[in-house]
């Protein structure tokens, strides 16, 4: 699969609206190749049963650019999330499955971002491999995802994290956890699923140090 370079930009205060998102973005503009800006809002607080927020530290916002170049620093990187009050994330980028989005487009359902630590003591080598090529399809085959996309954090603002990942969930599954797991159908089958996630998601990270807030998403390029 392959990677692409993506600033994240998240927000812990205001957010901005998409004028001003699209307007602090100019210095990238030849090589933006994907812009989404999601945030906290009446529809996405219908999935609060979702959220988790053991770090005190919840985004409100985040802003997504794919990026057709490496960019030749993090500071111009970090002054777009500045310029808007956020903070940025220089990252590596893949996304096993595109979420179906066009340009102007709100995805109906929500957005849930989970910006995490990983595991202590656990090299950068190890948490790609047990990320990526193992707990890949172990989130897409027990979760009803509509769309799913990491972020290996390479240059990380404060609050610092080492991973970003944005999964796309259907309006019905902000309430229904029938409708977030897959074989939801089947309650046996859905717990174990709940399980196999969670194994699998520990393997890499820490549940302690793993925020998770759902939000509305709009692809503004």
């Amino acid at each position: 699969m392959t990677t692409t370079n993506r600033l994240i930009v998240l927000f812990f205060e205001q957010v901005p609206d998409n004028e001003e998102a699209i307007a602090a973005c100019v210095p990238l503009e030849h090589g933006v190749t994907k812009m989404t800006l999601a945030r906290r809002d009446k529809h996405s607080e219908r999935a609060s049963m979702w959220a988790r927020d053991p770090m005190n530290c919840l985004p409100n916002g985040r802003l997504a650019i794919d990026l057709s170049v490496a960019p030749t620093s993090f500071d111009a990187l970090k002054a777009i999330g500045e310029g808007l009050g956020g903070v940025s994330y220089g990252c590596i980028g893949r996304t096993p499955l595109e979420p179906m989005l066009s340009v102007g487009d709100t995805f109906p359902g929500t957005l849930q971002l989970c910006c995490f630590q990983r595991k202590e003591g656990l090299e950068d080598a190890a948490l790609e491999d047990l990320w990526f090529a193992h707990h890949t399809s172990v989130a897409l085959s027990t979760q009803q995802s509509l769309g799913y996309r990491q972020n290996r954090v390479l240059e990380s603002g404060s609050p610092y994290f080492d991973g970003i990942v944005e999964e796309y969930f259907s309006e019905a599954a902000a309430t229904d956890m029938s409708a977030f797991f897959a074989d939801g159908h089947d309650e046996t089958r859905m717990w174990q699923h709940i399980e196999a996630l969670t194994k699998s998601s520990e393997s890499f990270l820490d549940l302690n140090k793993s925020e998770v807030i759902h939000l509305t998403d709009t692809r503004l390029r």
